[in-house]
C-alpha cells in the first residue's frame, strides 16, 4: 500500500513525507514569528518612542542659595560673554533620598536652558550675584532611568520679570 511494485514510494508520499514536513514546518515558523512578535497594536503605535522612562520624582522644595559668578574661559567668551554660576541647595524639610542627601552637600551650576550657562543679559535681568536666595525646587529620582537629580527654578523662567 504505498508503494508501487519497484518499491518507490507513490507521488503523494512522496510529497507529504515527515523528513519534508518537518522541514517546511521549522521554515514557516522562522519566518512568521518576527513579524508575529513585532507587530505593534493601535494603542503602541500611537504613544511614539519611549525614551529613558516612565521616571518618577519626589519633589523638595527649598531655595537656591548663589555661591559664586564668574566670566567663563577664553573659548566660551567667543560665543558670547558668559557666565559659570553656581549655586546650593538649601532644602525646606528634610530630604530622604540617599541622593537628594548628597546633593545638599555640594554646589551645582546654573543651566537656564539646562544647555548654557547664562550670558550678562540673563545675570543683569534677575540680578544673580553671591548671596542671593532663588525659590527653587529639588527633584529626586524615585522610579526609572532618567537624569536622577533636576532643579527647577520657576522665578527664572523665560519672559518672567526679574524676581525680588
Amino acid at each position: 500500500m504505498g508503494q508501487r511494485h519497484d518499491e518507490r514510494p507513490t507521488s503523494a508520499r512522496r510529497w507529504f513525507s515527515l523528513k519534508k514536513l518537518g522541514f517546511y514546518t521549522i521554515i514557516y515558523t522562522v519566518a512568521l514569528l518576527p513579524g508575529i512578535g513585532c507587530s505593534m497594536t493601535g494603542s503602541e503605535t500611537t504613544r511614539g518612542p519611549l525614551v529613558g522612562g516612565p521616571c518618577e520624582y519626589r519633589s523638595y522644595p527649598g531655595q537656591a542659595e548663589i555661591v559664586s559668578v564668574a566670566p567663563l574661559e577664553a573659548p566660551a567668551v567667543a560665543a558670547g560673554e558668559r557666565y559659570d554660576v553656581k549655586f546650593r541647595f538649601i532644602s525646606d524639610g528634610p530630604v530622604e533620598e540617599p541622593l537628594g542627601k548628597a546633593a545638599l552637600q555640594r554646589t551645582f551650576s546654573l543651566l537656564p536652558d539646562r544647555e548654557m550657562p547664562p550670558d550678562r543679559a540673563f545675570i543683569e535681568k534677575f540680578d544673580i550675584r553671591p548671596g542671593k536666595r532663588l525659590g527653587c525646587t529639588l527633584k529626586v529620582i524615585t522610579r526609572g532611568t532618567c537624569t536622577p537629580i533636576l532643579f527647577e527654578f520657576p522665578a527664572l523662567a523665560p519672559g518672567d520679570a526679574a524676581p525680588r
